[in-house]
């Protein structure tokens, strides 16, 4: 139902400029003197903050005895590469839509140390079981956003200010889950892990400034801000950001 909704809205905002009065040629060139209407170009973002948050958790159990330790951790690639397009509607105000593809990564670790400490010792000398599950997700993201171009004595430097929606669609799963038990055996497994949500919205605001330069090349520098409608992971000490920062450089013309 989400990617319904995500679809039908992206259909009528492409409609919207068949919608629109045409202009002459005078109108459209706009006080920025960008001209064109249509821009195509591509994005390099950077994830400014981590795709994941991990901790460290203890539980117990009673049956069997035993206690559990969980650390979670995420490495995953910082920049991805993307295509993108934009529609000027009037002077001040564009929509535009991208589309990336990129890797996430995350890592739990799990100790289970089974029966009961003895008071007597100085340190815990129970048997440890340790398991192991590395887990790389393929993300697929396409971000819809409105920008506003405030005015600028400068017209080919304009300050602007973005707010959209960005889909993210969970592809493939790959978990590699090792097993070391206390008596030395061993064992591995590739069950991937089951995502919490296969499809997912995340609310986008952001602040940028567009640079044209004399090749009318458009530099944009942009910082967004984006929160994730719930979590499309989540284990003992692991889960997928809520919130998330970026900062990337789009290039168009």
């Amino acid at each position: 139902m989400i990617f319904s909704r995500t679809l039908i809205t992206a259909l009528c905002v492409s409609l919207l400029p068949c919608a629109l009065p045409a202009q002459d040629d005078k109108s459209a060139e706009g006080s920025s003197g960008e001209g064109r209407r249509w821009l195509v170009g591509a994005r390099l973002e950077g994830f400014a903050s981590s795709l994941f948050t991990g901790q460290t958790v203890t539980a117990h159990t009673t049956s069997p005895i035993a206690d559990y330790t969980y650390t979670g951790s995420s490495k995953s690639p910082r920049v991805s590469l993307g295509p993108s397009f934009e529609y000027r509607l009037s002077d001040h105000l564009t929509v535009g839509a991208e589309f990336r593809f990129h890797h996430a990564e995350y890592k739990q670790i799990t100790q289970m140390r089974s029966g009961l400490v003895d008071p007597t010792l100085a340190s815990d000398t129970r048997p440890v079981s340790t398991y192991t599950e590395n887990t790389k997700i393929n993300y697929y993201e396409a971000p819809l956003l409105l920008h506003y171009y405030l005015r600028s004595p400068e017209p080919l430097k304009r300050v602007y200010v973005s707010a959209g929606v960005e889909y993210r669609h969970v592809g493939r799963v790959r978990t590699g889950t090792e097993f070391v038990y206390a008596d030395g055996s061993t064992d591995y497994n590739e069950i991937p892990a089951t995502p919490l949500r296969t499809n997912q919205l995340g609310l986008v605001a952001g602040v940028g400034l567009r640079y044209v330069t004399r090749f009318k090349l458009r530099i944009e520098p942009e910082l967004r801000f984006i929160n994730w409608q719930g979590a499309t992971f989540r284990e003992a000490a692991i889960r997928s950001a809520v919130n998330q920062v970026e900062f990337g450089f789009g290039f168009s013309f």
